[in-house]
């Protein structure tokens, strides 16, 4: 699908033939945008016809699960960008508690932006709202409109950042209180029940929060070509200086927040490495208890055995042998003193 909008100085949207693009571009003053949804091969190819682009450019939209990252190209930048979105059901402790929503590739040159993405894209949505709205920032040309697409997508990462708190408080929760192995807190069996098996979903948060970090970080290292492309517009002076100035502050926050995003995800991944450490120290304390009790039941029936065994012996004059009462006599020794070491390890805390 693809919508085609030219927005003319102080003037609101007007829609328009994707063919009429290359006349309409050459007003220095309005902005064309061009969104297209699942592109089809058509569609790649008109990009490459009405606006030019590098081909390595082309074939980087052809290709999913690129680099997030910003490349100069000339008079224009290509950009790609990862739409990330807590996961619809974040009680499901079973599945991961973000997912990616969208892969947003984006080509913005003196008067145009040009957004390529898979599926329906909120950030799109968000975007062309805040860019309806704000006709102040429209007079900035099309980089405010790259400003808002990646404000958009980072004010999204906070939700997702949330949902990692919740999750790791809740699989700290699990680390420390266990549930019953033979019962769990749901009713089901261990093998059914996610909340008897900590160790797996913290490796699938890790793994999660290692995911996002791949798709944020390199985002930020791409604002960052962004600012300094800004910072040699305004060294150069002209016309195009004013518009620089005026927009290296909105850069320089969509930076700053990715910076801080970045730091959180670097947080929660010791905080998972403490979880990890915490639920291994668990596991061990339990297994000394195991071996503790284990410990004193073999030893008590170590002392049945010893004397059994004493009994068992084949030698001909041995005391209480003939004795009638001799099979009572140590059947009670057996037991008083299985008596007597249970009082003595439960003294010593050993049971």
């Amino acid at each position: 699908m693809i919508k085609c909008l030219y927005y003319p100085v102080d003037h609101d949207a007007q829609e328009m033939d994707p063919a009429r693009i290359s006349d309409v571009l050459q007003d220095p003053n309005g902005v064309v945008w061009l969104d297209i949804c699942d592109p089809s091969d058509e569609e790649i190819e008109m990009l490459r016809e009405e606006f030019g682009f590098h081909e390595l450019a082309i074939e980087d939209v052809k290709t999913r699960d690129q680099r997030p990252r910003a490349t100069e190209y000339g008079d224009y930048v290509f950009i790609v960008a990862h739409e990330i979105q807590p996961a619809e059901d974040p009680d499901d402790i079973s599945a991961e508690c973000v997912r990616r929503a969208s892969e947003i590739h984006s080509f913005v040159g003196p008067a145009f932006c040009v957004t390529v993405h898979d599926n329906e894209s909120e950030a799109i949505r968000t975007m062309r709202k805040r860019w309806d709205a704000n006709r102040e920032l429209r007079r900035q040309g099309p980089f405010a409109l790259l400003y808002l697409m990646l404000d958009t997508i980072v004010d999204q990462y906070y939700p997702t950042l949330d949902a990692f708190d919740d999750r790791l408080d809740l699989l700290e929760h699990l680390v420390i209180k266990p549930v019953d192995r033979e019962v769990s807190v749901l009713g089901k069996d261990e093998e059914d029940d996610p909340h008897a098996r900590p160790l797996e979903q913290v490796l699938s948060l890790r793994r999660s929060l290692l995911n996002m970090r791949r798709s944020v970080a390199p985002l930020r290292d791409g604002v960052n070509v962004l600012l300094r492309r800004i910072e040699s517009i305004e060294e150069t002076g002209g016309p195009k200086a004013g518009r620089a100035r005026a927009l290296y502050s909105y850069y320089q926050d969509v930076y700053d927040h990715l910076i801080r995003v970045v730091e959180t995800l670097d947080t929660y991944r010791d905080l998972l490495a403490g979880t990890l450490d915490a639920h291994l120290a668990v596991a061990s304390n339990r297994l000394n208890e195991i071996v503790k009790v284990l410990t004193s039941v073999s030893i008590i029936l170590m002392t049945w055995g010893t004397i059994t065994s004493l009994y068992g012996m084949n030698f001909q004059f041995m005391p209480e042998l003939h004795w009638k009462y001799g099979y009572a006599y140590a059947l009670g020794l057996m037991i008083v003193l299985s008596i007597v070491e249970w009082v003595y390890f439960r003294r010593r805390k050993w049971l």
